[in-house]
């Protein structure tokens, strides 16, 4: 289970290419991955950068909050790897091994990052900073 974990952990790192097998798993993850399901993952993915200490210090996040973020997407890979994605999980680990396995969770990855960045608030607040810019010191690059 450790390894497991590991290897969701890496899939925002390698950049693998997927065969056949790994594109029917990335295709069942993906189509077996709800509105609810990314949301987990998007609450997961937040906590887990938490830890970094630079985060940690300023945006603490108790260890219950952690536990239960945790829990909820080991049920949910739990649920497409020995359900939903059964024969794509066997598929493509006999036949393309980890890194394809590895290489279909880092789209599931992005795909939850982007329900975060196209959110209009977090839009918004990106641009947030540009109100505390010296307009001023930016014209030179606009008198062409």
């Amino acid at each position: 289970m450790r390894k497991l974990f590991f290897i969701i952990v890496l899939i925002f790192s390698l950049n693998v290419k997927a065969g056949i097998y790994g594109d029917q798993f990335t295709e069942c993850l993906v189509n077996n991955t709800s509105e609810r399901d990314k949301i987990i993952l998007v609450k997961w993915m937040f906590i887990a950068m938490g830890q970094h200490p630079i985060l940690k210090r300023e945006f603490p996040i108790s260890e219950s909050r952690k536990e239960s973020a945790d829990i909820a997407v080991a049920d949910y890979i739990t649920y497409l790897l020995t359900s939903s994605c059964y024969e794509e999980t066997k598929n493509v680990m006999t036949h393309e091994g980890e890194e394809a396995f590895i290489k279909s969770f880092e789209l599931l990855g992005e795909l939850a990052m982007m329900l975060v960045i196209e959110d209009t608030d977090v839009l918004n607040s990106l641009e947030d900073y540009v109100n505390h810019l010296d307009q001023s010191l930016f014209l030179e690059f606009y008198d062409n």
